[in-house]
């Protein structure tokens, strides 16, 4: 049976979470699946795959709205895939940082998580950076919060994870 293809869906306003999902998508391919990486609102469907990441950036305590609409309106296709979702968000140094895996996801992630049957949900750190402009990094950044706390071989190895479960089904 052919490894199953998947979707790595993401929404990122300052590119951030997408080099997330890229990274994603390469440990994917790496592992030998046919693997989409797009921004989510650009999937009209999530039909043609077998499994399907989708991560989303977290600004002022929520999912960026490409995502969230995603999972919504495909919740009943996502119930019948593998399905995995990531948020990047936490920023600054302190203990969510340190430990993102504590950070709750946001408001509404983790219900449709549960109704979809996710397989697993992961929460990373955040970046952020005042070059990318934006009302919202130039306060974060004035208030002291500029860096990157985006742990990439972190990210891999959350991957390297999904295709391991990809691969025990197959």
């Amino acid at each position: 049976m052919p490894a199953p293809s998947v979707l790595v869906a993401f929404a990122s306003l300052h590119h951030g979470t997408e080099e997330m999902a890229a990274a994603i998508a390469e440990v994917l391919r790496d592992a030998g699946f046919e693997v989409d990486l797009r921004a989510a609102a650009d999937v009209l469907t999530v039909e043609p795959y077998g499994a399907v990441v989708v991560g989303s950036a977290i600004y002022m305590a929520q999912w960026e709205g490409p995502a969230l609409e995603l999972v919504r309106r495909e919740r009943l296709r996502l119930a019948e895939r593998r399905v995995w979702l990531f948020s990047s968000g936490p920023v600054g140094d302190g203990k969510s940082t340190r430990h993102p895996e504590t950070v709750p996801h946001p408001g509404g992630v983790n219900q449709l998580a549960d109704e979809i049957g996710a397989q697993g949900r992961a929460m990373f750190g955040g970046r952020v950076d005042s070059r990318g402009g934006g009302f919202a990094m130039a306060i974060m950044a004035r208030a002291g919060l500029e860096g990157d706390w985006r742990d990439l071989p972190r990210v891999r190895s959350w991957a390297m994870e999904i295709a391991a479960a990809l691969r025990a089904d197959g």
